[in-house]
């Protein structure tokens, strides 16, 4: 069986046994012609020098074949010499042996050019460092005045939005500019109170919310206007934030203040929150009739505060208003309790609560209000009231009377 051939060497080999075959088939014939040799092919794995993928396994095989071949069309007892096959021969060494090694000279001439090219891009490189640091202080220029003028947008951005009332937007160009927030509130005036207010109160960075008060409050305070202060003092209260613990200590003085004048019968600046601000005055009402612990509302205060509810702007907040001054008044059994110092003015409260207009979305809760002045002298709360109070138009018992 014909062996496989990995390489070069095993060629030469093959070419090799061929001749002994010709030469042995043709002693024991004894004849004269030609000689068909045949080649049965096994499978070819391996690649001649394989480093240099000279020739892949189906080229090789092809090779083998081309020089079978010729020697079969050999004339018998001549050499057997092929031009074409001695051609592969040498290609295929040439191949596998590569190109040919640069004398020594040569290289070291390489060596120096590359060398010199060195030194020449070295020499270059000074120049080149200095106009490329150059063209970068140029581009930074350049940036930092981009920069700078989206800085100022913002900022105009800002302030037009505050102005405006889109707080939320304020808000994103504010958080887009590194310009410090007093610089923009003092652009803005007291006619911007309420989108102020409403700025600080949406303010999300909470180490900045303090400062962002003290602007705020300063613009307020300057605008000599009792409601709007009052709504800055419910806001920081309800801000629930650490750093403003100064600063609700002072709201919480400034709204006790405003209680005393409301339950001595000023209603200037509750009237105004509840018509301006109607969810803050629901939030004040809440704890505004409350008396002090340990005390109880005095007669007197409540014969002023039976008048509030006339000047209220809507006859829900007349109703919520009634509910929240007769609340401390309250007994355990949830009507008013049979104390003689608030006859009078519970009498005038009961006038202003007949009066409140009903309306089929109110008519439960005025109901159950109604039911809060049931007393031991008449089956309907009010009727008994309503009764007296022509008796009392003129009459305003003070503090500790006993009527």
């Amino acid at each position: 069986a014909m062996r496989r051939f990995p390489d070069v060497q095993g060629v030469a080999i093959l070419l090799v046994q061929v001749s002994i075959l010709l030469s042995t088939q043709a002693q024991n014939t004894d004849k004269k012609g030609s000689v068909t040799v045949v080649y049965e092919p096994k499978p070819v794995t391996e690649v001649v020098c394989s480093q240099r993928k000279a020739l892949t396994e189906s080229e090789l095989e092809n090779m083998i074949d081309t020089w079978i071949k010729t020697g079969n069309e050999c004339p018998l007892g001549k050499p057997c010499r092929n031009a074409k096959n001695l051609a592969d021969y040498k290609a295929l060494r040439a191949k596998c042996e590569g190109p040919p090694r640069r004398a020594k000279e040569e290289l070291r001439a390489l060596v120096a050019n590359v060398e010199a090219s060195l030194q020449a891009m070295n020499g270059q490189y000074t120049s080149l460092k200095d106009a490329l640091d150059s063209l970068d202080r140029e581009y930074r220029r350049q940036f930092q005045r981009v920069w700078d003028d989206i800085e100022k947008l913002h900022a105009t951005l800002a302030y037009t939005s505050i102005g405006a009332g889109r707080i939320q937007q304020a808000l994103f160009h504010q958080s887009s500019q590194g310009r410090h927030i007093g610089n923009l509130i003092q652009q803005l005036s007291p006619g911007n109170a309420e989108e102020l207010l409403a700025f600080a109160w949406n303010f999300p960075w909470p180490d900045q919310q303090s400062d962002v008060y003290d602007k705020v409050e300063a613009v307020i305070k300057s605008s000599q206007d009792p409601v709007l202060e009052t709504v800055l003092a419910i806001d920081i209260i309800n801000t629930k934030n650490p750093k403003l613990k100064d600063k609700t200590k002072q709201a919480t003085e400034y709204l006790k203040q405003l209680q005393t004048s409301t339950l001595s019968g000023d209603f200037s600046t509750i009237a105004s929150l509840a018509a301006r601000f109607p969810k803050h005055y629901a939030y004040l009402r809440q704890s505004l009739f409350k008396p002090a612990e340990g005390s109880k509302t005095s007669a007197a205060a409540l014969w002023n505060l039976s008048e509030l509810p006339d000047h209220l702007p809507s006859a829900e907040e007349r109703l919520q208003t009634i509910e929240a001054i007769v609340q401390p008044l309250l007994g355990v059994n949830g009507t008013l309790v049979d104390d003689a110092e608030y006859f009078w003015p519970l009498t005038k409260l009961a006038d202003v609560l007949n009066r409140v207009p009903e309306s089929d979305e109110q008519k439960a809760d005025l109901e159950r209000l109604r039911n809060k002045f049931a007393t031991h002298v008449s089956p309907k709360p009010l009727d008994y009231y309503k009764k007296l109070h022509s008796q009392i138009q003129s009459l305003k018992p003070f503090s500790g009377s006993t009527l």
